[in-house]
């Protein structure tokens, strides 16, 4: 029963950052300027919040935190890959301008692993 929730919090997840794509996109928040280093940083810094509210919500309790993350991230990674290959207009009319976004994306997932080996390091 975790496991489904996890997947179906991937998935909210997933398309939470495909909207965010898209709405940030026109403000140049991909573009590789400041705006961009802060969207990083503050993506860093909310990884082990979000990682530590999806472990609460689906009942993770002492288990280690890997097993979450590598849940959240392979479904939104799969949702990706698909949504990008077949479907790249969900993120920008324009699909050449989605490198950014998607780079943000690949981000993420890496700070969200790397959150949860550092949580399950220290407990």
């Amino acid at each position: 029963m975790r496991t489904l929730s996890l997947i179906l919090l991937g998935a909210v997840l997933w398309f939470l950052g495909a909207a965010f794509i898209r709405l940030a996109l026109p403000y140049g928040l991909f573009s590789g300027g400041y705006a961009t280093a802060i969207l990083f940083g503050v993506t860093a810094l909310l990884a082990p919040v979000l990682l530590s509210l999806a472990h609460r919500l689906t009942a993770g309790g002492k288990t280690p935190r890997l097993p979450t993350a590598a849940i959240l991230c392979l479904v939104g990674v799969l949702l990706d890959a698909v949504a990008m290959t077949w479907s790249p207009e969900l993120y920008a009319s324009n699909p050449a301008r989605l490198v950014g976004g998607a780079a943000w994306l690949l981000f993420g997932v890496g700070a969200l692993l790397t959150s949860a080996m550092l949580q399950d390091r220290t407990r």
